[in-house]
């Protein structure tokens, strides 16, 4: 059955343009991992917002911070596998447009939030 999970998608291509030893294979399904746990992030980002109700009031996502991390610790594992720069410019090109997409339907709810709020 075929899988369109980005990670499944990153752990092929890593595994079939590169022969990796067990220790920079683990590195890639930690990795892979972090991709998964990032895709549901954004994905509550994208469909709670940037800002939410929390206890005290209106505020930021706790999820934003989160992925934030998340995305450095998957370049500090990206980069310990010192792969070639082309296929490191590859994957964060991967990664930053699938954020940005994910920041921009957040900013888009929010702005909906608040307009329906007005009327």
């Amino acid at each position: 059955m075929p899988s369109n999970r980005r990670s499944d998608t990153f752990r092929k291509e890593l595994i079939e343009e590169f022969d990796l030893d067990p220790d920079h294979a683990r590195i890639v399904d930690q990795a892979a991992r972090i991709l998964d746990e990032l895709d549901l992030m954004e994905s509550a980002i994208a469909e709670r917002g940037a800002i939410v109700q929390g206890r005290y009031g209106p505020q930021i996502n706790p999820a934003l911070e989160q992925a934030d991390k998340h995305r450095k610790t998957f370049m500090a594992l990206l980069k310990s596998l010192n792969l070639p720069r082309e296929t490191h410019a590859e994957i964060i090109d991967m990664t930053e447009a699938t954020a940005a997409k994910a920041r921009s339907e957040a900013a888009r709810k929010a702005a909906r939030a608040r307009w329906e709020k007005r009327a």
